[in-house]
């Protein structure tokens, strides 16, 4: 700050020279010696202008390198939690995909497992279900959330035209979408079992013992109510590079 006030009081003196000379080049009615002389040291006064912002602009860059401001993604902490789109759909319906899909229908396709999604008629469910054949045991649906966020739980309901949930299931998470980390609880290499639903429309809302980052989250069904059917919705909060 004292170095930028001495830089902007020299000019103001350079500027108040050049003035003086620029009136008496009038006064004497020839004006080109006299405002060539007026200008030289605005000129020397600019070069050197220039190299002392030069020097503040490489202070500066020397301060950042040493002040680190952690980026939002260094926490794992939601100041306020909310929906990443699965139900007003931030999320597309590209970025929703599945284990399989029940006899391939376009109605029961993973975009339908959108929160509070109701049936439209037309033969389209009101939810995801699985395809629930021999080599469909393991079935899993997925979101990507388009970029590396906090999660921290999920919102579950039953398909919601038909008597179909799923009343248990575990959860992975992913940056790449194709290496995996299950959610266990603190201490445990174990995969945590989650508590899903016991109707059709309730929702419930299942917390994770501990936030994590990750690009993908996926649902991995391990009982159900007559089919393996479902509705969610993925909490927690962008993270800003």
């Amino acid at each position: 700050m004292i170095k930028m006030k001495y830089l902007l009081v020299s000019i103001c003196a350079v500027v108040v020279q050049c003035c003086l000379f620029a009136a008496a080049a009038h006064a004497n009615g020839d004006p080109d010696p006299v405002l060539e002389a007026a200008l030289s040291p605005l000129y020397r006064q600019l070069d050197v202008t220039r190299d002392q912002l030069e020097v503040i602009r490489h202070q500066l860059d020397a301060v950042k390198a040493l002040v680190h401001v952690p980026c939002k993604k260094d926490y794992l902490e939601c100041s306020e939690v909310g929906p990443f789109g699965m139900e007003d759909g931030r999320i597309p319906d590209a970025s929703i995909t599945a284990s399989s899909i029940w006899e391939n229908s376009a109605g029961f396709v993973p975009a339908r497992a959108r929160l509070n999604l109701q049936d439209t008629s037309g033969g389209a469910g009101a939810g995801w279900c699985n395809d629930g054949a021999s080599d469909n045991t393991n079935p899993w649906i997925q979101a990507d959330l388009g970029c590396n966020a906090t999660i921290t739980g999920v919102i579950t309901q039953g398909r919601g035209d038909y008597h179909e949930w799923v009343t248990q299931f575990k959860v992975a998470y992913s940056n790449d979408g194709q290496e995996w980390t299950d959610v266990t609880d603190d201490g445990s290499s174990t995969p945590m079992k989650f508590s899903g639903n016991s109707d059709q429309n309730t929702q419930v809302t299942t917390t994770f013992p501990k936030a994590f980052q990750a690009r993908f989250l996926r649902i991995l069904p391990t009982q159900w109510s007559t089919y393996c059917c479902m509705r969610f919705e993925v909490l927690g909060c962008k993270s800003h590079e």
